[in-house]
């Protein structure tokens, strides 16, 4: 059984048009003229069908601008960057972190009643904590960040993140810039200059809601 949503243009056509004008002729002049209604109908059906769920959000953008991948919105974040997907996801914030006093930060073994020696009851694990000099020079640290006032007063973050797979910026398929001086690679925030992705991603996305877009390799 057909959707009640689907028209089947050509046939409704023909049972309107009364019998004695049913000629080929008159028939393909009135598609002709019936192809703007037909157009509008299936683009505003096509909006309606979509919300600005992430999942939706996914679908919509890679049917734009990535229509030769096959869209799963079951898969994992890995399976999708593996698969050249455009995706979401979260936005980065740096978080609160509460420095320990030396007293609270470690405790050293005590003594039992029964003689042997047992854990404080404030032994914390070692947690290293690195200064931002130290954590641009060697990225291995794996730092605690300490999440300075600035970070919350000054600077805007975005509400989700996109990913753009590298080729479809490399052939101009999202017309985009880097942000910083340089060639696009790896993993890098980029500045879209495509009126229709930007026109798109403002039509379905939640009202308030800000996003930067980014540039991916596969490899990566």
């Amino acid at each position: 059984m057909n959707k009640y949503t689907v028209l089947k243009w050509e046939k409704l056509l023909l049972w309107l048009v009364p019998p004695i004008l049913r000629k080929k002729t008159h028939i393909d002049w009135l598609d002709v003229l019936l192809t703007p209604l037909h157009t509008i109908y299936e683009e505003i059906l096509y909006k309606m069908q979509h919300t600005g769920q992430v999942i939706y959000l996914e679908k919509v953008l890679n049917e734009t601008f990535n229509p030769d991948k096959s869209y799963n919105p079951n898969a994992s974040t890995k399976q999708k960057r593996s698969d050249r997907l455009i995706y979401i996801d979260e936005s980065v914030k740096p978080a609160l972190q509460y420095v320990y006093l030396h007293k609270e930060y470690y405790e050293p073994k005590i003594t039992s009643p029964d003689g042997n020696l047992v854990d404080g009851p404030l032994m914390i694990p070692q947690l290293e904590v690195y200064t931002h000099d130290e954590y641009k020079k060697n990225k291995n640290y794996k730092p605690v960040y300490l999440a300075h006032r600035t970070d919350y007063t000054q600077i805007n973050y975005a509400n989700f993140r996109v990913f753009v797979p590298k080729n479809l910026i490399d052939n101009k398929t999202i017309l985009s810039q880097p942000k910083k001086e340089g060639i696009v690679s790896n993993t890098e925030v980029i500045n879209v200059t495509d009126k229709k992705y930007n026109d798109l991603l403002n039509f379905y996305k939640l009202a308030g809601k800000s996003y930067e877009t980014y540039s991916y390799s596969a490899k990566d």
